[in-house]
């Protein structure tokens, strides 16, 4: 199994209990992220559970209708993650364990095998590897638990990328500019203020707060800790940018075009 500090809140307890899945279905592939773990097929490794550990409870998602069963609870959420995972059981003690296996088994079963290929964009908030949105989390301090952090921050980002655009603010790279309208409106949004540091009377303004980056300059930005500012970022790439740029010495990137900043009714997040 991996390591202990893989689920940052999960408790020996949890653990425990996921050991005991993972014992129990060896017919499915395990796998753990930092928020939460999931049960997968075989290649193409299609998820058909996810489980989110706290102190004293694993939260199971299921691909299950939550009337189908009467120990089946409506996921707490109407986004679009939501709509494949609709139902969630709490495992709360051992004598959950075997009622969790079976569940999952059933979601299995219910969510059948893939016939076409993921067309559906990611949220463009998450990247890959990220947590899926209804997950629980710590921020901070790890008693400190926020639920679902795409229903808590889409307004926030929804503000910052009215006023500063879509193109990244370090480098200026625009997704839809560069490969198409497949990729139009897709950028990461980087807190200035670093999470670890937010207190509890921390209140966040997204204009003030938030920033948009590419995934190649939000990357860089956290490989300090602290992390870089943008004009740290900026200045790196005046400095070294070019030398490695695919255009032999000339930034081949397009950026978008420049768009006038609009006043924002409510950015206070």
């Amino acid at each position: 199994m991996a390591s202990a500090a893989t689920l940052v809140q999960s408790s020996p307890t949890a653990r425990s209990w996921l050991q005991g899945l993972r014992d129990g279905l060896p017919q499915l592939e395990y796998s753990e992220a930092k928020y939460y773990a999931a049960f997968k097929t075989e290649p193409p490794r299609r998820a058909v559970a996810y489980l989110n550990p706290a102190q004293r409870s694993v939260r199971v998602f299921l691909g299950l209708e939550p009337g189908a069963e009467s120990d089946l609870q409506q996921t707490p959420s109407t986004s679009s993650w939501a709509a494949r995972f609709p139902s969630v059981f709490r495992i709360a003690g051992e004598q959950d364990l075997t009622r969790a296996a079976q569940l999952i088994l059933m979601s299995r079963t219910a969510l059948g095998p893939s016939t076409r290929k993921n067309t559906n964009p990611r949220p463009d908030h998450f990247g890959t590897g990220e947590l899926p949105p209804e997950v629980e989390y710590a921020e901070g301090a790890a008693s400190h638990v926020i639920v679902n952090a795409y229903e808590r921050n889409r307004q926030a980002r929804e503000a910052c990328l009215r006023y500063y655009g879509r193109s990244c603010a370090a480098c200026g790279f625009n997704f839809e500019a560069n490969y198409g309208e497949a990729t139009a409106g897709y950028i990461q949004v980087h807190h200035l203020v670093p999470i670890a540091q937010v207190g509890a009377k921390y209140q966040l303004r997204p204009i003030r707060d938030l920033r948009p980056v590419c995934p190649n300059c939000h990357a860089a930005i956290h490989r300090r800790e602290p992390p870089f500012s943008i004009e740290e970022i900026k200045n790196m790439l005046q400095n070294h940018g070019a030398k490695g740029s695919p255009g032999g010495g000339t930034d081949v990137r397009r950026k978008a075009k420049t768009v006038k900043k609009r006043p924002v009714a409510d950015a206070r997040g």
